[in-house]
């Protein structure tokens, strides 16, 4: 509800940019150490976030026709020790990510067969497949690599 309001507001008019503002020119650019400790908490705060939170991390971006895109996002990405335990890798989830937009492609191809969508729907397969391949690629432990190696 409050991002809806503030959206409606004019930016200049919004509560955070008039704070930031005076801030830089009353604190980091004046002599008033109140607005200097408000901006230091107002442009501190993404930082700490950065550091010290969990950031949503972009697994996969991909095009799906004209001017619209779709971002795959993993909204709580958990700990290396437990992906690694897992055996999840960044890779693998892209390729999962795009297996999922080649299906949906191969499903709308075969309900309105025309030659865009299909060329589209073979497209998106042949990116899906590229990404396996590079999962599988990145899954391969240096273990298998040498007996692969050694069997080749």
């Amino acid at each position: 509800m409050r991002r809806v309001l503030m959206a409606l507001l004019p930016r200049a008019l919004r509560p955070s940019v008039i704070i930031r503002a005076k801030a830089v020119s009353s604190g980091f650019l004046g002599p008033s150490t109140f607005w200097k400790i408000i901006g230091a908490v107002v442009f501190g705060q993404g930082s700490i976030k950065k550091f010290f939170g969990k950031n949503p991390e972009t697994i996969a971006k991909q095009k799906l026709g004209f001017n619209s895109f779709v971002k795959v996002l993993n909204a709580k990405p958990m700990p290396a020790k437990q992906s690694k335990a897992l055996g999840l890798t960044k890779a693998g989830l892209k390729a999962q990510a795009s297996a999922d937009v080649a299906d949906s492609w191969a499903r709308k191809a075969a309900a309105k067969p025309k030659h865009k969508i299909v060329k589209r729907a073979q497209k998106t397969a042949a990116m899906a497949a590229a990404d396996r391949r590079k999962a599988d690629r990145v899954q391969m432990s240096r273990a298998q690599k040498k007996a692969a190696k050694r069997a080749a």
